[in-house]
């Protein structure tokens, strides 16, 4: 399944055998739409904190072929806007499930490993979409922008939190993909309105930077950040385990998992659990 390609779009495509066949796994416009909902280095922050939740070989892959995750990542930013808006027809949900199914398709084919890492890059590109606390027309407001730049500068006292490896996702087939991220969507949309409440009350979006990290801005930031990258592991474990790669189980047991230390591939686990609230 791949997203509808209209007259704005063309497709970058690499050689998969010696057939000659391709699978294009980054979609290259020929007229940019730049991504309104977020700006591309916070993807790079994403990475960074999926690192020890996915499986250690697509992890070291992933390390090793940084840059080429970053041209994916910015790729996939300039894709048509609509495929940036959650909710939408053809929008955010329905393209990270092409996503995903197309790099699992890519990996099975043999593909190369810099451009399966580049595809990858799109998929956590469209996991920040999907878990941003504004969309739509408000994608491009002060307060988006605002709330942005609350997290570029927020990112480094936020912990790496892990949110759970999702069983039911990893191990299933590709539909289970499709309520999975309208179910995270959902549980994401509340956050606008907190963030703009606690920016008014400060004196409006311009003034975010008076926000502390005790503030509901803060939390949010924590969540969106977290939860992109949790569900960045999540698909990106789908992905390897579709394409016949082994997904170790992340034993969970009612925690979260707060990662110690220098973000890395998870062979040396230095974790602290804290259990959830409720449990």
């Amino acid at each position: 399944m791949i997203p509808p390609q209209g007259p704005e779009t063309k497709v970058a495509s690499f050689h998969l055998d010696p057939y000659n066949a391709c699978v294009p796994v980054v979609l290259l416009p020929a007229v940019l739409a730049v991504c309104l909902a977020h700006p591309v280095d916070l993807d790079h922050e994403v990475r960074r904190r999926a690192l020890p939740w996915l499986p250690p070989d697509l992890a070291r892959q992933v390390l090793r072929h940084e840059r080429d995750f970053n041209r994916g990542a910015a790729a996939a930013a300039a894709w048509p806007r609509h495929h940036h808006q959650p909710g939408a027809a053809g929008g955010t949900e329905v393209t990270l499930q092409a996503q995903c199914e197309r790099v699992a398709q890519a990996i099975r084919a043999r593909a190369p490993f810099p451009e399966v890492v580049a595809g990858l890059g799109a998929v956590a590109h469209l996991c920040l979409d999907l878990n941003q606390s504004f969309s739509g027309p408000e994608a491009g407001s002060p307060y988006a922008s605002s709330f942005s730049s609350l997290m570029r500068s927020a990112s480094p006292r936020i912990p790496n939190v892990f949110y759970g490896q999702d069983h039911w996702l990893v191990r299933g087939p590709s539909d289970r993909l499709s309520a999975s991220l309208r179910q995270r969507r959902a549980e994401m949309v509340p956050l606008a309105t907190i963030v703009r409440e606690d920016m008014d009350r400060v004196g409006g979006p311009g003034r975010w930077a008076a926000l502390d990290d005790r503030s509901s801005s803060f939390g949010a930031a924590s969540l969106v950040l977290n939860h992109a990258a949790s569900d960045f592991a999540n698909l990106a474990s789908w992905v390897w385990r579709a394409a016949g790669g082994l997904v170790p189980d992340i034993p969970m047991q009612g925690n979260i998992l707060v990662w110690k230390g220098e973000s890395r591939p998870r062979e040396t686990s230095s974790v602290i659990r804290i259990r959830k609230v409720g449990r």
